[in-house]
């Protein structure tokens, strides 16, 4: 055990500032959470696709998608889909993000960054829906949405 009190107090204030940076450092790393400008990035992103769909532009958010997800899902099955799922929800009327997630790894997925965003939202039909977006970051430095998904 080291006895603090031999040890010079600038001493002491440097290794505490140390100590504290790299709790900073590390802290988000191993909670994944991502950085300031990840997560700014990522829910503008988010935001803008919720908006097309919260306003029935289903053609317009699906051309938001990464290619990914187009590949995958080809635009009319996206609008019928879509269409479907938010008929039996109606209208938004309360969305609350409820948790931020950044990845490098994920299983069946592209190597990559990801931002899963979870938001907790209240519909005309539907007391209760956990909304669930993972967004990709592109080769073009954009975020784009690879999943959208209602429970």
């Amino acid at each position: 055990m080291v006895n603090l009190q031999k040890i010079p107090r600038s001493v002491q204030l440097h290794l505490l500032l140390l100590f504290t940076s790299f709790l900073l450092i590390i802290i988000p790393a191993v909670n994944k959470t991502p950085s300031a400008q990840v997560t700014e990035k990522s829910r503008h992103a988010a935001a803008k696709f919720l908006f097309l769909v919260d306003t029935e532009e289903y053609a317009q958010s699906w051309e938001a998608t990464a290619e990914t997800l187009q590949q995958m899902l080809p635009q009319q099955a996206w609008n019928e889909q879509i269409t479907r799922i938010r008929s039996f929800l109606g209208p938004i009327i309360e969305r609350i993000q409820h948790d931020i997630a950044y990845t490098r790894t994920a299983s069946d997925v592209p190597e990559g960054e990801y931002v899963i965003l979870t938001f907790i939202s209240k519909f005309e039909l539907r007391e209760r829906v956990i909304e669930t977006i993972t967004l990709m970051l592109g080769d073009d430095n954009q975020w784009q949405v690879v999943g959208y998904f209602l429970r």
